[in-house]
């Protein structure tokens, strides 16, 4: 790139002049002598010239770099040679004060450096090469021969129409990290300033979002990155797009509702699809439809029919639309019953109005229900059901048939949108979920502060499982915990750990420019509660989301449990009032919660088969006392101390620990793990990853990732209900008051540039009789410093801490 030139000519000459003044030390003991470089040039982008410059510097000896930067400036570079090795690392004048527990630390948004944990060598180069994902006799997803896993984040609105010269910077850092989806989401999105469409209009795509869209996604493809293309999410129909005026004063999910009954909504979801899907893209020559790299089509984000009505849509209708849905529902007893007298009978009794040869039967509105018999409520919801099952099938056949779309089509998600008995009729079952989403909007939200490792019960991960249907591959296309709760690195390891052991296909964290635009992506700090990709407690960790999920790490579980769920089950949970709005039927509702932690589950639905061996619910017995471990042993939820619980992944491969750590001496196996003090009371996440060797037993190199708490400079944490103000982010911050629990906010104060992470201070034991070498890495990655090590009880115990300046290490052993 032309903006790295003067950094490669830097490199160049430096490398020369050492390799000149240093030659005469090659080879040689300890010795020591000073050499002093300078230089000028602007630096091209922040946090990035010191380290490119360092990792230019490569040479045949080993020497301690002190490199000061400013914008635009004389580098001086000081090099204390002290003995032969293959590396330059900082000299303890660039360490941090020991009292100083907070660090200014920001992932680049165009980092390509190759460090020693660069995923992008495993992905598929280009997305495709190995034809169409297509569904396995097993129920998995394969290309070729093989099984494929995917590790996605979502790319939203506006952030999809960046510009070439932007894409061109931020799509290599997605494949370092291993990313090879993206969920390419709410392209339709009416909030905000440009969208796919042209402008006034829904029914035309916008020429130059297509081609920033086309080149987006042709760089993915280049990059080993496949994506799921989402078809309607925030899409707001109007009469300029040949609808009643009445859809004008719609609420925009309201009108999400029309497809299901009313043919002209319909006919505009088609419409797009068919523009969309059907248009070659230049850079590949191939249609979205036929190209390899599109590995999957959504029809619908979050919604169905159940779920409008559940959600007031049908109460909210205008009587334009409501006439069409009662239309609809008099059909649909007609065929049922035949005559009023039958449905009369059926039900109980009927309103003196109603009669069902002139079609006057009413629709259920909220209040209309309640006043309804058990059998009436029943045939509504069934009604329902069946208009959620007719559309979501129209629509899939004419995805396949009509456009001859060859990726795999989801419908909506289960859950958050729809029920499991209908989403198994197409190609795989999706669902979302959040710990802690923000209520409230914009500037005026809150957060519950509190961390998921205490809530062994109730959490996430078990409500995910028991949204698996046994047979259809499984992913989750959107989970995260938001910011600013303080615990949220939690979400890089629980989502990841029991999607391996769940043995599910796809998991993709929400978002990667949830904001939008072009700027967004450099802007050096959290933009908002949902963006990860500027948040190093959150993006660092995708290097162990991929190493447990992607790499296999922690193994899928031995023994299965399956709960029927056929069709009237889940009916019933909708008409009893136990689904609800954002919470519709799933195994939760029948089966013991804590059978996810202890063993592999889904659910068996409508005309499926139970898998061979798999075990009811009933013989699985509860845990004794509040320590759950999975019939691997890989995994061990650990809330014996109340409120002060621990997560542990303990692999061949991978040992992570997150929770309150800190003051304990965490043993696995041939590693340790001790956690001093943190701000957060003992809580922090730690993971150690074999990236060179077979396991643990022979590694010859790990990577230590060490996380705590995270802000942006400056950055207000409020509470939430009296608006007074806890504490403001700085990197002189050195405790933080006890808010565990309460309602947080930013209040939109989210502070400026840069991030600002707490150093972790801890012992990392490892079990060898070699020497050991560690050095802490800086935000590229790239060796940094020398870390002290010493020799301690058969184990070579790194000191991993705050002076260093970092939240990753690398650990290399001698065998």
């Amino acid at each position: 790139m032309n903006r790295l030139a003067p950094l490669i000519a830097l490199g160049v000459v430096v490398g020369v002049l050492l390799g000149i003044l240093l030659a005469p030390y090659v080879g040689v003991g300890t010795r020591a002598t000073t050499i002093t470089l300078a230089t000028t040039i602007t630096k091209p982008e922040p946090y990035y010239v010191t380290q490119t410059i360092i990792s230019h510097i490569v040479t045949t000896t080993t020497a301690t770099t002190e490199v000061r930067t400013t914008t635009t400036a004389t580098l001086p570079i000081t090099i204390t040679l002290k003995e032969t090795a293959t590396q330059i690392v900082a000299s303890e004048g660039s360490l941090i004060p020991a009292e100083q527990k907070l660090f200014e630390f920001v992932l680049p948004w165009n980092d390509t450096a190759t460090s020693s944990f660069d995923l992008s060598k495993y992905l598929h180069k280009p997305a495709g090469r190995y034809g169409h994902v297509y569904v396995g006799p097993d129920g998995h997803l394969y290309v070729g021969d093989q099984r494929i896993k995917f590790l996605g984040v979502s790319i939203v609105a506006s952030s999809a129409f960046s510009p070439p010269s932007v894409v061109d910077e931020f799509v290599e850092r997605l494949a370092k990290y291993g990313i090879n989806l993206i969920r390419l989401h709410a392209l339709d999105a009416h909030w905000t300033s440009r969208n796919i469409f042209e402008i006034g209009t829904t029914r035309k795509l916008d020429s130059e979002r297509l081609s920033r869209l086309d080149y987006l996604i042709y760089k993915l493809k280049e990059n080993g990155i496949y994506v799921n293309i989402n078809l309607m999410c925030y899409r707001s129909y109007t009469s300029a797009d040949g609808l009643p005026k009445e859809a004008d004063n719609m609420q925009v999910k309201d009108k999400h509702l029309l497809p299901f009954f009313y043919e002209p909504a319909k006919e505009l979801v088609k419409e797009f699809s068919k523009q969309l899907l059907t248009h070659v893209n230049p850079y590949t020559g191939l249609s979205y439809a036929e190209d390899p790299a599109v590995a999957f089509i959504e029809i619908l984000n979050e919604y169905g029919m159940l779920f409008g009505w559940l959600d007031g849509a049908v109460d909210r209708l205008p009587s334009i639309f409501k006439a069409e849905l009662q239309k609809k529902w008099n059909e649909y007893l007609r065929q049922k019953y035949v005559i009023t007298e039958n449905l009369r009978k059926a039900w109980g009794a009927l309103n003196p109005d109603e009669n069902l040869e002139q079609g006057t039967v009413r629709i259920f509105t909220s209040s209309e229900y309640r006043a309804r018999s058990v059998a009436a409520q029943k045939d509504w919801v069934e009604f329902l059901w069946r208009l959620e099952y007719n559309f979501f099938i129209e629509m899939y056949k004419y995805l396949k048939e009509e456009l001859k779309v060859k990726a795999l089509v989801v419908g909506t998600q289960v859950v958050f949108g729809g029920t499991p008995n209908i989403q198994q009729l197409l190609d795989l079952i999706d669902t979302h979920h959040y710990w802690r989403y923000p209520v409230g909007s914009g500037s005026d939200f809150y957060v519950v502060n509190d961390a998921m490792v205490n809530s062994p019960t109730g959490n996430t991960i078990i409500s995910i499982a028991y949204r698996r249907v046994y047979g259809k591959p499984f992913m989750i296309s959107e989970y995260n915990h938001p910011a600013p709760n303080m615990y949220r690195s939690e979400a890089m390891i629980f989502l990841p750990a029991f999607g391996a052991y769940q043995d599910w296909d796809a998991i993709v964290f929400y978002s990667y420019g949830d904001a939008g635009g072009s700027f967004v992506f450099n802007s050096m700090r959290m933009r908002s509660t949902l963006d990860i990709d500027q948040d190093p407690a959150r993006w660092a960790l995708m290097v162990t989301a991929y190493m447990m999920f992607m790499r296999g790490d922690v193994q899928p579980a031995k023994q299965w449990v399956a709960v029927d769920f056929p069709k009237d089950l889940e009916i019933e949970l909708v008409r009893n009032g136990r689904a609800s709005v954002w919470n519709l039927p799933h195994g939760t509702m029948v089966s013991p919660e804590y059978i996810p932690l202890l063993r592999g589950v889904g659910l068996v639905t409508s005309n499926r088969t139970k898998p061979t061996n798999a075990v009811a619910p009933a013989n699985v017995v509860a845990p004794r006392e509040q320590l759950y471990v999975s019939d691997t042993g890989e995994i061990i939820w650990d809330c014996k101390e109340i409120d002060r619980c621990v997560f542990i992944v303990n692999t061949s491969r991978s040992k992570v620990v997150t929770g309150f750590i800190g003051g304990r001496k965490i043993d696995l196996g041939n590693v340790f793990i001790e956690v001093k003090s943190t701000l957060l009371n003992g809580w922090a996440t730690i993971a150690l990853h074999v990236l060179e060797g077979e396991d643990f037993a022979n590694a010859k190199k790990v990577l230590v990732i060490a996380i705590g708490s995270v802000f942006n400079t400056n950055m207000m944490i409020y509470e939430y209900t009296s608006r007074s103000l806890l504490f403001q982010a700085a990197t002189n911050l050195t405790s933080i008051p006890n808010i565990y629990g309460l309602r947080i906010s930013t209040l939109g104060n989210w502070g400026k540039p840069p991030t600002i992470v707490e150093g972790i201070n801890a012992v990392i034991g490892v079990k060898t009789s070699g020497e050991v070498i560690a050095y802490s890495l800086d935000e590229l990655g790239m060796p940094k410093s020398r870390v002290t090590i010493e020799r301690k009880e058969g184990y070579r115990a790194v000191t991993i801490s705050n002076i260093y300046g970092t939240i990753w290490y690398e650990v290399n052993i001698i065998r």
